[in-house]
C-alpha cells in the first residue's frame, strides 16, 4: 500500500510541477532579452561556450535562452537538465565521458561532445522546478565555491524573470475580464470586440454601455507598452466611465479634466474614440481625441474615415473635443481599433483599404472579429453595425 501511495504522490507532483511551468506561458516562445541578457553574463563569467535556461515539462525540454539554429526542444530523458530539476541542488557533472549517469546521452556521447555540465534548477511557487539555468563545455571543468555562488545568484535573477512572467499573466486576465463580457440586446444590431495586447499587458482598451435606447462605446490607446501603460490605462478608463451617457465630447472633457494632473505628472498620454449609437434611427454623435483609427466600411467595401480635431488627453485641455455627427446605414458597419491593426499590414494609413476589405468580406462583427484574431498578434478592435 505504501508503494502505491508513493507512486501517487510522485505523479501528483510532476502534474502540479507541469501546470506551474504552463501557467508561464513561456514553453515554445520567442526569444527575449530578458533571459538572453541572463545567459549571455553567464557565458561571459564562466568563459563557457554555451548557458543557457531551459524549461522542462513532461516530455520536452525547451530552450528558452539562446537562440540556438534548428530545432529548440528535444527529448527531456536525454538532457542533463531532466536531473538536475528532480532535486533542489546545484548539479555540477565536471567530466560527463567519465561520470555512467551522461556518458551515453546523446549531448556527451553524440556530436556535441559536451564534458562539463552545470545546472541550477528554476523554482516557482516555492516548490515547484520548472527548469534550469545551466552552463555547458566541450573539457572537463572543476566549479569552485566562488563560482556556484555565482551562479546560484544569476539562478535567482532567471526566478525573478519567471515570476515576473507570473504577474504580467495575472495583469492579462485582469484586463481581460474588465472587457465587455455581453453585447446589447438590440436585435438590429451586432457588436463585438477584441483585446490581445501584443505583450500581454497593455495601454489599450474598450468598453461599451447600453441605456436609453443609445449604445456608448469607448476605446483608448495609452501610450506606451506594459505595466505602466496598462496601469494608466485602468485610470484613463475609470476616468471615461465616470463620464457615463455623457456626450462624446463632454465625456472627454469630464475625463480630461478628472485626468489633468495625473497625466501631467507621467507624461503620459492618450488617443480615443468616443461614441453615442442611437440603435433605433442609426444616429451617431462621436468625437476623436487624436485617434482617427475610426471607419464606417459600406457592402461594397467604400468606406470613410471618422475624422474629427481633438488632441489626446493630456495634450488637449477641456473644450478641444467636437461633437459630430453621422449615421450607420443598414448594411454598413463601424469598425474602430488601435494601431495593432494596421501592423498587421504595412503600418501605415495605407493599410486601411485593407482592413475595409476585410470587413468587406467579413460583414458581420462577430465574423469580423475572428478574422483579425487569426492574423493576431493585434491590439484592440470594436466594431458594430445594424
Amino acid at each position: 500500500m505504501a508503494s502505491f501511495t508513493t507512486e501517487a504522490t510522485d505523479e501528483s507532483q510532476e502534474q502540479e510541477r507541469v501546470a506551474a511551468l504552463h501557467s508561464l506561458n513561456l514553453m515554445g516562445t520567442d526569444p527575449e532579452e530578458r533571459f538572453d541578457r541572463i545567459t549571455r553574463i553567464a557565458r561571459e563569467l564562466f568563459h563557457v561556450p554555451v548557458a543557457a535556461v531551459n524549461l522542462l515539462d513532461d516530455k520536452e525540454l525547451f530552450i528558452k535562452s539562446p537562440t540556438v539554429p534548428g530545432a529548440r526542444t528535444m527529448d527531456r530523458a536525454d538532457t542533463f537538465c531532466d536531473v538536475t530539476i528532480s532535486g533542489p541542488d546545484l548539479l555540477v557533472v565536471e567530466d560527463a565521458a567519465a561520470d555512467p549517469r551522461f556518458a551515453s546521452k546523446p549531448d556527451v556521447a553524440g556530436g556535441r561532445g559536451v564534458r562539463f555540465y552545470a545546472g541550477r534548477p528554476l523554482t516557482i511557487s516555492g516548490e515547484h522546478r520548472v527548469g534550469t539555468l545551466c552552463l555547458f563545455d566541450s573539457k572537463s571543468r572543476v566549479l569552485s565555491e566562488a563560482d556556484r555562488r555565482v551562479l546560484d545568484e544569476l539562478g535567482s535573477w532567471a526566478e525573478r524573470e519567471l515570476y515576473d512572467s507570473m504577474d504580467l499573466d495575472r495583469a492579462h486576465d485582469v484586463q481581460q475580464a474588465l472587457l465587455p463580457s455581453s453585447s446589447p440586446g438590440a436585435p438590429s444590431y451586432e457588436l463585438a470586440g477584441m483585446s490581445l495586447p501584443a505583450h500581454r499587458v497593455g495601454g489599450d482598451f474598450y468598453t461599451w454601455n447600453e441605456a436609453d435606447g443609445c449604445l456608448d462605446v469607448t476605446l483608448a490607446d495609452v501610450m506606451g507598452k506594459g505595466t505602466a501603460a496598462a496601469l494608466m490605462a485602468a485610470t484613463v478608463r475609470a476616468a471615461t466611465n465616470a463620464a457615463g451617457t455623457a456626450e462624446p465630447s463632454a465625456a472627454f472633457n469630464h475625463a480630461s479634466q478628472s485626468l489633468a494632473e495625473d497625466l501631467d505628472a507621467t507624461g503620459v498620454f492618450a488617443t480615443g474614440f468616443r461614441c453615442r449609437l442611437n440603435l433605433k434611427t442609426g444616429e451617431l454623435r462621436y468625437a476623436d481625441a487624436g485617434h482617427g483609427l475610426s471607419l464606417i466600411v459600406s457592402p461594397d467595401g467604400e468606406y470613410r474615415q471618422l475624422r474629427s480635431p481633438g488632441l489626446p488627453l493630456g495634450l488637449g485641455g477641456p473644450g478641444s473635443w467636437q461633437a459630430n455627427e453621422t449615421k450607420l446605414q443598414p448594411g454598413q458597419v463601424l469598425v474602430s481599433f488601435t494601431d495593432g491593426v494596421l501592423d498587421l499590414y504595412d503600418g501605415t494609413l495605407a493599410a486601411l483599404d485593407e482592413v475595409a476589405e476585410l470587413v468587406r468580406q467579413h460583414p458581420h462583427p462577430s465574423t469580423l472579429i475572428e478574422a483579425l484574431r487569426r492574423l493576431a498578434p493585434v491590439k484592440n478592435a470594436m466594431t458594430t453595425s445594424p
